[in-house]
């Protein structure tokens, strides 16, 4: 993996899934410019708040051709599995639940007095690199 910084202005991104992971994933790209789409069946109400598309209905194969940046952030195998099957090869796909079908994941990051911080793990535990993150925020801000 080669880390990189990417500008998303005008670019759009697809996030199958409306829970928690979707959430996530939206809270980190809303205010960079891309044009973010979610589609499930049921989306989270935070997620509508924050002034993305939102389509309530569930994933299709017309649904992917469109988009630059894809995300599956669900937690039904069969919905992960039937997006994957629809990505192209010039499509960047991150899969929320299995590092192995994404050609990208996210590092965590913030910022910090005009810096950006950044902490990755490779994938392998982000939950580690999370708590990092936040006792690097937190002794940054003593």
């Amino acid at each position: 993996m080669y880390p990189i910084m990417l500008n998303l202005m005008d670019k759009k991104v697809l996030i199958v899934g409306g829970g928690r992971i979707a959430k996530r994933k939206v809270n980190g790209l809303v205010g960079e410019g891309a044009h973010i789409t979610v589609i499930a069946p049921e989306i989270d109400e935070e997620i509508i708040a924050m002034n993305v598309e939102c389509i309530p209905y569930p994933f299709t194969k017309q649904d992917i051709s469109q988009y630059d940046i894809v995300f599956i952030a669900t937690n039904k195998e069969s919905v992960n599995r039937q997006v994957m099957e629809c990505v192209q090869k010039h499509q960047l796909v991150n899969d929320c639940s299995n590092k192995e079908n994404s050609n990208f994941f996210n590092v965590a990051s913030f910022k910090h007095d005009g810096m950006r911080v950044m902490i990755s793990s490779d994938g392998v535990s982000p939950e580690k690199s999370k708590n990092l993150k936040q006792s690097i925020k937190d002794f940054l801000n003593k």
